[in-house]
C-alpha cells in the first residue's frame, strides 16, 4: 500500500466516522429523558442538567462542514495518488505551469521594447539597467553579492575590468545562458602541465615553490628572484597555454589573469595558496541559467553587469 493510498483511505474513514459521530449524538434514543426535561443523575449531591439537544444551526453547520471536506477531497488531488487527481483537474505543477506562462508572456511583451538594442546600449539605459539588477539580486547575488562584488574564494567581482571568461556582450550573455565549468574536468586539472599528481617526482615541491613564486611576481609582490626566475621558465614550458606568456590569461579558455593582484581562490595570493590551487585546484561552477531566465531577462542582466565595470 503506498502512502497516498494510506492517506486518502484514513480520510475516508475520519470523515465517515465525524459524520456518524454529529448523528449519533444529535438524536434522541428510546432510553434518553425527552427534549427539555430534567435528566435523572445529579453531581456533588444537588447539581442536576436539562437535557437539550445541540441547536439546529449548529447541526447544520457540522453536516456542512462533512459536506465541504468530501467535496474538497473529490475535486483536489489527495486520494489514491495519482490514479485519482480530482475532479477539477487543479495540480500544484499545473498551477506553476501556467502561472509561469503568464508571466513569461508579460516579460516577452516587456523586453520586446529591448530586442534589437546592444548590451552596451542597454547599460546606458535605466530602466533596463534596473529590470538587470532586481533579476541578478534575485538570482545571483547568493554568489556574487548584492553589490555584485563577489565573495571569497571562488565567486569572482563583477565590478572590475578582470573577466576570467570576457567581458563583452557575447561573453557576458554565454556566460549566463550556458554557465562556465559545468562539464566536469572542463577545469583546471590537478598538477596543471606542471606535475603529474599520480606519479610524484623528488623536484615537485621545487618546482611547485618556483613557479608559485614567478606567480605571485606577476602579481606585483616582492618574492625570491631566484626561484621566480626559475619559476618563470618553468611557466612557460608547463602554463603558457592557457594564462598566456605573459600571464594575463586566455578568456577563450577561462584562465585567469596572474599578471595583477586580484584572487579568485585566495585571501592574499600568498605562496601556499597558490601551490595548493595548482596541485588540487578548486574549479567552481557557474551554473547555466537558461532553464529559468528567458533572453530578455538573460540580456538585461547582462546590461546590469556591464554597467558596472563601463562607468561613464
Amino acid at each position: 500500500m503506498t502512502v497516498a493510498l494510506f492517506i486518502g483511505i484514513v480520510t475516508i474513514i475520519h470523515i465517515v466516522g465525524y459524520a456518524v459521530f454529529v448523528y449519533w449524538t444529535t438524536r434522541l434514543s428510546p432510553e434518553d429523558v425527552p427534549d427539555g426535561e430534567i435528566i435523572d443523575h445529579t453531581w456533588d449531591g444537588d447539581l442536576r442538567e436539562v437535557n437539550n439537544l445541540s441547536p439546529r444551526w449548529i447541526v447544520v453547520l457540522f453536516y456542512a462542514m462533512i459536506l465541504f471536506g468530501a467535496v474538497y477531497l473529490l475535486a483536489y488531488p489527495g486520494v489514491f495518488g495519482d490514479k485519482f487527481q480530482g475532479f477539477l483537474g487543479w495540480s500544484q505543477i499545473g498551477q506553476y505551469e501556467q502561472e509561469k506562462a503568464e508571466d513569461d508572456s508579460r516579460s516577452e511583451t516587456y523586453f520586446r521594447v529591448y530586442a534589437d538594442k546592444s548590451v552596451e546600449e542597454l547599460a546606458k539605459m535605466p530602466a533596463a539597467v534596473a529590470s538587470g539588477q532586481r533579476i541578478f539580486l534575485n538570482n545571483c547575488a547568493v554568489c556574487h553579492g548584492q553589490n555584485a562584488k563577489g565573495a571569497a574564494l571562488g565567486y569572482p567581482d563583477l565590478t572590475d575590468d578582470d573577466w576570467i571568461w570576457g567581458g563583452d556582450e557575447a561573453a557576458l550573455i554565454a556566460t549566463i545562458t550556458h554557465g562556465r565549468n559545468t562539464i566536469p574536468g572542463q577545469g583546471m586539472p590537478a598538477g596543471g602541465a606542471l606535475i603529474d599528481v599520480n606519479n610524484p617526482q623528488p623536484d615537485d615541491e621545487h618546482k611547485l615553490d618556483a613557479v608559485a613564486h614567478y606567480v605571485r611576481q606577476l602579481g606585483g609582490h616582492d618574492v625570491d628572484a631566484t626561484l621566480a626566475a626559475e619559476g618563470k621558465i618553468l611557466y612557460e614550458q608547463s602554463c603558457i597555454a592557457c594564462h598566456g606568456a605573459d600571464g594575463t590569461g586566455n578568456t577563450l579558455l577561462g584562465g585567469p589573469n596572474l599578471a595583477d593582484d586580484i584572487w579568485l581562490y585566495s585571501v592574499d595570493g600568498n605562496i601556499e595558496d597558490i601551490k595548493a590551487q595548482i596541485v588540487n585546484p578548486v574549479n567552481n561552477v557557474m551554473p547555466a541559467w537558461q532553464e529559468w531566465l528567458n533572453e530578455g531577462r538573460i540580456k538585461v542582466v547582462a546590461a546590469y553587469v556591464y554597467s558596472l565595470s563601463n562607468k561613464e
